[in-house]
Order: C-alpha cells, then sequence, then structure tokens
C-alpha cells in the first residue's frame, strides 16, 4: 500500500511535508507469516517468537532528524532517546521505553516488557483497555516467557534477585505494556558488556527458545533489521552503564525513513490483532515525522 500526502503535525514535522507512505509487506504475506508461526508454535517448535515489519516514508527533501528527536524528547520523556548520526543525514533514532539492562558495580536493573494494548478514547475507555490487558491470558503467557527466561539467565549470575510475581501496568502516551522491574546483585564484576551479551537478545525481542526463534525470525522476515532492536547505550571507565533495546525506532538516509515494529508471536496469536499493534507502534517515529 502507498499514499501520497501533505500537512505535518505541529513545529516538529520534517521541514518539507510532502511524503509518501508504504509497506514493503502486505496484510496477505503478514498473515502468512503469522500464521506459519503459531502453527510451529502449537506444534512446540518454539514457545514465542518476535516479529517486524517496516514502513517506509519517502518526503521531498531530507529528513529533519532533529525535529524529529526533539518531538520524541517531548512526548516521551519516560522513554529512553537515542540518535546516532555517523555521517550527515544517515541517522538512527528512537525512543524505546524497553530497559535491557542498568549496572552500577555489582547492581543490576532490567525489565519483562511483553504484552501490549492501545490507549482509550476517553479515561473509562483506556482504563477497561488495562485492566483487559492485566487479565488477558495470552499477553500475561507472553509476558511470562519474557520474565522465565530472564530469571533462568541471571539467577546463576547473582546473588540476590528480586522479581514481582505480578505484572504491572505500564502506560506511554500511545501505548499500554505489561512489565515486571527486575533488579538483582551479581556475584561477580563481570561489566555491562559481558552481560548485554549473555542477555541479548531476551524472548522480548527474539523468541524463546532463542536459537529456534532467532532462526524462524532470519527465514521469515523479508527485510532485514539492521540495527533495529540492538543495544543502544552508555557506559563509563568502570563498565558501569545503561543500555535499551533499539525499538520504536527508524533509520534515515537523506530524505528516506525507514521504522520498524515488532510484536510478540505465541499459539493465541491473531495476525489481524498483531498486524493493528504494529499500526500502534509505527504511531511514535511517524508522528515525529508529522505524520497522523
Amino acid at each position: 500500500a502507498e499514499e501520497r500526502r501533505s500537512g505535518g503535525k505541529g513545529d516538529h514535522a520534517t521541514r518539507n511535508t510532502q511524503h509518501t507512505v508504504s509497506y514493503p509487506m502486505s496484510y496477505a504475506q503478514w498473515n502468512t507469516m503469522i500464521s506459519s508461526a503459531t502453527a510451529q508454535i502449537q506444534a512446540g517448535a518454539f514457545q514465542k517468537v518476535v516479529l517486524s515489519r517496516v514502513c517506509e516514508i519517502r518526503f521531498d527533501a531530507d529528513v529533519a532528524v532533529d525535529q524529529a528527536i526533539a518531538y520524541l524528547n517531548e512526548t516521551y520523556p519516560e522513554c529512553y532517546r537515542f540518535l546516532f548520526e555517523p555521517r550527515p543525514h544517515h541517522a538512527f533514532y528512537g525512543a524505546t521505553p524497553e530497559l535491557l539492562v542498568q549496572m552500577n558495580g555489582r547492581e543490576i536493573a532490567t525489565m519483562g516488557l511483553a504484552g501490549s494494548a492501545p490507549r482509550g478514547q476517553t479515561a473509562a475507555a483506556d482504563t477497561q483497555l488495562a485492566n483487559d490487558l492485566l487479565a488477558s491470558e495470552k499477553n500475561q503467557h507472553e509476558h511470562r516467557l519474557v520474565v522465565d527466561s530472564i530469571r533462568r539467565r541471571l539467577t546463576p549470575l547473582t546473588a540476590a534477585l528480586e522479581i514481582p510475581a505480578e505484572a504491572q501496568i505500564y502506560t506511554l502516551s500511545n501505548i499500554h505494556h505489561l512489565y515486571t522491574p527486575i533488579h538483582g546483585t551479581l556475584k561477580n564484576d563481570t561489566g555491562i558488556l559481558s552481560l548485554l551479551k549473555y542477555m541479548h537478545p531476551t524472548p522480548a525481542l527474539g523468541g524463546t527458545p532463542r536459537d529456534v526463534a532467532m532462526g524462524f525470525i532470519q527465514a521469515a522476515e523479508p527485510v532485514t533489521r539492521g540495527w533495529y532492536a540492538a543495544p543502544v547505550g552508555w557506559l563509563d571507565h568502570k563498565l558501569d552503564g545503561v543500555f535499551g533495546v533499539a525499538i520504536r525506532s527508524a533509520v534515515a538516509q537523506n530524505n528516506r525513513v525507514w521504522a520498524y515494529a515488532g510484536v510478540g508471536v505465541v499459539g493465541q496469536s491473531d495476525p489481524a490483532e498483531e498486524w493493528r499493534e504494529t499500526e500502534v507502534k509505527f504511531r511514535p517515529m511517524l508522528h515525529s515525522l508529522g505524520i497522523e
């Protein structure tokens, strides 16, 4: 699908608002991919896989990435905002809600973030959607797979590990997530890079079991992910630091932008519902470019 539009969203719109929006993967292709994943999950090949699709936007002029990141800074202050621009007009940027790992000495923090629902149009509808998310067997199952995997990975490395028994609601301006904060104390001084290598990708980004799910992703997704969902963050001379995962992100090259959105797929997943979830997850990046 492709459409040509003009107009923008607020002061942070790209300088030239003539643009086209297209999606390299059709809904029919998406339906086939998700249905294949659920069939393999139901057959016992794996338990969960995270699948993504791409939105491509073409402008009539170079993209104003500075305005896009300014919009994200203003609209998503609770997220980890990032911008890499290795050369002019070639950038990777986004606003991720998902912490991969934070380290201060032997103290670490991470999170399980999986399972989501859109925001409601009214306060009552919004509360109902959040409550429905908490009550959703499918979303709770998807979330538990992530938390259980993180627990298994961290237990041998930690002297203490704190994981709440129940998921919470984590609300952003456009979406609700199921969220479990996780804190621990490492047995040894490992440094954040070793821990990143050990933890990434969690089932919130790849799937479980990891190797089987990653193999399915590589075979099924028609567009390579590149930096999408990669660890992004900072570290200091002591190898302490903070890293998130680069979801809710986009690559900009001159007048073109590729935005990414992914969903966690389990045995009960419905292709139409997962498609709608990606539409919600595209919105931060589209809005950052002035596209409604």
